[in-house]
């Protein structure tokens, strides 16, 4: 699951509809990251999946305290002890950025060969050294490297 952070637990008691239980946060997440974040959902026994929403039927509700995650059952349906719930928090942020699930970084510099025609084969330089065949190769390398940036560039996981 895409989200900020993600948790798992094993129910120790049934949680009927429209009530509670609560949850750790993820290793490395606070409250301060998960506030005013929408977009989570939670999973039982990687089977069936309910979103996040303050309420509704057929949703969860989390409300992040300072020291754990408190998750309202409001799917319709009991949640038995012993299930495996896995919690995926906060896919938007509080500014209502989408969080992919892995840190946004700064994207690599464009990158130049000097000479060269790209294409999409890098071809072998064979046992009699080509310095054409080399230079073609390298801008075919730089030429997907810069692609590959800019799709990272769109998707928002990595920065300008």
């Amino acid at each position: 699951m895409s989200a900020i952070g993600n948790s798992r637990q094993v129910l120790a008691a049934d949680v009927t509809n429209t009530n509670t239980f609560t949850m750790p946060y993820p290793t490395g997440v606070v409250q301060a990251d998960l506030l005013g974040t929408t977009g989570g959902r939670l999973t039982v026994n990687n089977n069936d999946a309910y979103p996040q929403a303050p309420s509704g039927a057929g949703t969860v509700a989390f409300s992040f305290g300072a020291s754990n995650i408190t998750v309202t059952n409001n799917t319709g349906v009991t949640l038995s002890a012993g299930a495996t719930i896995h919690a995926s928090f906060g896919r938007t942020d509080q500014a209502g950025r989408y969080e992919s699930g892995v840190m946004v970084t700064p994207a690599p510099q464009t990158l130049t060969a000097a000479t060269g025609t790209g294409s999409t084969t890098i071809n072998d330089v064979t046992g009699s050294f080509s310095q054409t065949v080399l230079n073609n190769n390298f801008k075919s390398l730089a030429d997907q490297v810069n692609a590959i940036t800019a799709l990272l560039k769109k998707a928002g996981v990595a920065a300008s």
